[in-house]
């Protein structure tokens, strides 16, 4: 389990030496099993890995806040997630639902979503997160109907 933890942690830290994020910090539980990143990128507020080692699962936790459940926009989300995982879209930018297991979850108007992973994919999944995170900006809000939203929530520049 600890190192599960430790290839996560070292795919990140190597976006982080790149420059690509900004902040990176980590803090590993006492039993080694789970881990939370924390980074700046792509948005002023920071983002949140959750990793649970013995689960196999890695979560985004609040990527979009203030989404209300079942609102458009949840459920325009949940089909942006399962149309990135098909045959269509181009193999660097799909999501490989062979190797790997999407879900949503909708608390209190904060939408996460839950990537589950066998053991030997821990560095696959690291830079799966990473690589969803920038479709969900650059495709999802950039490209959809959500410029108010990327206003009001992360404040981008209305230009």
């Amino acid at each position: 389990m600890h190192e599960t933890v430790s290839t996560v942690n070292s795919e990140l830290q190597n976006y982080a030496d790149r420059g690509i994020f900004q902040n990176f910090s980590v803090k590993e539980a006492a039993n080694g099993n789970s881990a939370e990143f924390r980074f700046h990128w792509l948005a002023e507020s920071a983002f949140h890995l959750s990793l649970n080692a013995e689960k196999g699962q890695l979560e985004l936790k609040d990527v979009l806040p203030s989404v209300p459940f079942r609102s458009s926009m949840d459920k325009a989300f949940r089909i942006f997630l399962i149309e990135r995982c098909d045959q269509s879209v181009p193999e660097h930018r799909r999501l490989d639902r062979d190797r790997f297991s999407f879900s949503c979850r909708n608390r209190r108007q904060k939408l996460s979503i839950i990537i589950d992973f066998s053991q030997g994919d821990s560095a696959g999944v690291a830079k799966t997160a990473i690589n969803l995170l920038h479709e969900i900006f650059n495709n999802f809000l950039m490209e959809g109907p959500y410029q108010n939203y990327m206003v009001e929530v992360f404040n981008v520049p209305e230009e």
